[in-house]
């Protein structure tokens, strides 16, 4: 729809006339500006030159709708502030289920762009992969295979477990899925050794690590940790790894303000693809919600860890505040 602004023909120059001619040609009549050029015996180049100095002296109005509810300005202010190739937000509901649903119905859009028959695809586990599982439909986009990228034995709820949602997107995608016969955390770096010379375990993290796609959910220092529910951590043993300047995790991969691995030791106890593995793997998707998670994520992008980001609305905005 061309919607037309008057002005006093009397203010316009020869030029100016000229100028408006061709923006009526080429906005309100549709022609190329080959067309243009060939109709007023210019050369194209002169076409697209006065049609740009048209726009610049306001002569044209372009408007783009922005409906409610869109939230491309601040996908844009994300991918800009934090150089990702791709940044997804979604409405802010009142519940966390909702939110999470939300945000796992936009992670499967973004892998429906990017997966194809040949791709491998790793997983990682908490609330936010299991969601994704859950909330996406059969047949959802195409894969290859789908891989745990850490461990999945643990206290916590079975449907978290890296397995469980490994073997929940693989039947929904009709493709074979890796099962990682390993707890997340080992009880030292020692037994993880152990655990890393059975049979199977190594093969299945060197497909992870090979993986061409990567999801991960990106874990804050919060109550509601994935980490406490799987009995790694008490309650208050979680949210003192604040005071030791940890701000999230990744994986089960500490991580300080500015992206840089905290706490080695417990990183040597991790069945999983390493810090260095993860940042090596071509495009990963990371998935959180929440402004409370704000530090954490935006530690996770400045270190590189994810080049994706689905996120809701006040998790967004707070990303774009966290630094000032």
């Amino acid at each position: 729809m061309i919607t037309r602004y008057p002005v006093d023909h009397r203010n316009l120059s020869h030029e100016d006339h000229l100028i408006l001619k061709i923006l009526q040609l080429y906005y309100g009549h549709h022609l190329t500006q080959a067309e243009v050029a060939q109709r007023m015996g210019f050369s194209r180049p002169k076409v697209s030159k006065l049609i740009s100095e048209g726009r610049a002296r306001g002569l044209v109005k372009i408007e783009i709708v922005e409906p409610v509810g869109d939230f491309a300005p601040l996908e844009i202010a994300l991918e800009d502030h934090y150089e990702l190739s791709e940044a997804l937000v979604v409405s802010s509901a009142e519940g966390r289920r909702a939110n999470e649903l939300a945000a796992g119905m936009a992670g499967g859009a973004i892998l429906a762009r990017h997966c194809t028959r040949a791709t491998v695809l790793g997983i990682a586990w908490g609330i936010s992969l299991r969601a994704l599982a859950d909330v996406l439909p059969t047949r959802a986009f195409m894969c290859g295979k789908v891989v745990p990228l850490v461990g999945g034995v643990g206290r916590t709820e079975a449907a978290l477990h890296s397995n469980q949602v490994c073997t929940t997107l693989a039947e929904k995608l009709y493709v074979e899925s890796l099962d990682l016969a390993a707890p997340a955390i080992a009880p030292s770096s020692r037994s993880r050794t152990e655990l890393m010379e059975m049979p199977g375990i190594e093969d299945v993290l060197a497909e992870g690590a090979a993986c061409d796609v990567a999801v991960v959910g990106i874990g804050g220092i919060v109550p509601t940790s994935t980490m406490v529910g799987a009995g790694y951590f008490t309650l208050e043993e979680f949210l003192e790894l604040g005071d030791r300047g940890v701000v999230g995790d990744v994986c089960c991969h500490f991580i300080d303000e500015s992206g840089n691995p905290c706490l080695p030791g417990f990183s040597e106890r991790v069945v999983g693809l390493t810090l260095d593995q993860i940042r090596a793997i071509p495009k990963v998707i990371g998935i959180a919600t929440g402004a409370e998670k704000a530090a954490s994520v935006a530690a996770v992008l400045k270190g590189g860890y994810a080049s994706a980001l689905v996120c809701d609305r006040e998790l967004a905005r707070a990303l774009l505040e966290v630094e000032r």
